[in-house]
Formats: C-alpha cells, structure tokens, sequence
C-alpha cells in the first residue's frame, strides 16, 4: 500500500520531469502520427476501494484538524519529498478544498472527495529533483497537498511558476 502511495505522490513529478527534459531537448523531430486523446477514468460510483490516504506527515490538532502554525513548522522543518531543497521560504499557506486544489494545481484528482478539506503550501526557493539517471530538473517553486484532518501528504512538486486560480 506505501508503495502505491508513493507512486500516486510521484506521478505528478514524474510528469513534470518528463515533459521540462522532453521540451528542453527540442522539438527538432515532428511525430508520423498526431498523438492520440487518453481519457481520464474515473472510479464508477458506488466503486469498491479506498481513497488514497497520502504519507503520514502532521499530527492533527486537539481541534480534529491541521493548524497553519503546525504546516509551517513542518515544512520549514523537513524536505520536499524526493528533492534538494535550498533558500526555501513558504510563499502561502491555504486551507481550501479537493476540489479547489485540483482547480489551483490542474491536476487530477488526488483521491479525496472534492469537499476535503485540504492544506496546499506554496513555498519559493531552489528545488532540484532527480529525473532520468544523470539528469535532474530545478524548479523555483515547490508545492505540497496536506490532508487537513489527518496531515497526511497527498501531493508534492516542483513548479515553474507560482500556481494562478483559473489560469492555464
């Protein structure tokens, strides 16, 4: 199961990797073939299963919930998973929904239902993570997705740039 989870976490870093090498190469080559759709899919409703339950990371408040006083200590105490981390600084600090969060990050579903509360934490800084052997990617900013009631980690990343509402 923490295996499962980590990929789910690296997935969206993964993909961020992937496609900073794949442009950066070039676009010297064009494809035979335009590529083809691959269409989300959704767990059918009424689905067997349990949503994914992310790394343990903050033990929750006496109030049931995450505080902002406990996220900044946390993440100014401890590393952006799988990354080299320097000069960091938390840019915010939101308490917002799934939903919301998927909105902000454009990202897929993280594995709660969209009301969940959850805590994403922008921060500023020097991120470098590992890609393909022999290369690594640098990101001036670092997300991470907190599950407000339980503190688990749900998501982690490096970003181009400042995440905008809306915007793509």
């Amino acid at each position: 199961m923490k295996k499962m989870q980590a990929r789910i976490v690296a997935l969206p870093i993964g993909a961020a990797v992937c496609l900073t090498l794949s442009l950066s190469t070039g676009c010297a080559r064009q494809p035979k073939e335009p590529p083809k759709t691959v269409p989300v899919v959704e767990p059918a409703p009424g689905a067997a299963g349990s949503p994914a339950s992310g790394i343990r990371a903050i033990t929750p408040a006496a109030s049931g919930q995450i505080t902002e006083t406990q996220v900044r200590s946390s993440v100014l105490s401890h590393h952006v998973p799988r990354a080299q981390a320097t000069n960091v600084a938390i840019v915010s600090v939101s308490f917002i929904t799934s939903e919301q969060v998927r909105s902000l990050l454009h990202s897929a579903k993280i594995g709660a239902p969209d009301q969940e509360p959850m805590c994403v934490v922008i921060m500023s800084g020097t991120f470098v993570f590992l890609g393909p052997p022999g290369h690594t990617v640098t990101y001036p900013i670092a997300v991470e997705v907190f599950d407000a009631r339980t503190g688990n980690l749900m998501q982690s990343g490096g970003l181009a740039r400042p995440p905008q509402a809306g915007a793509r």
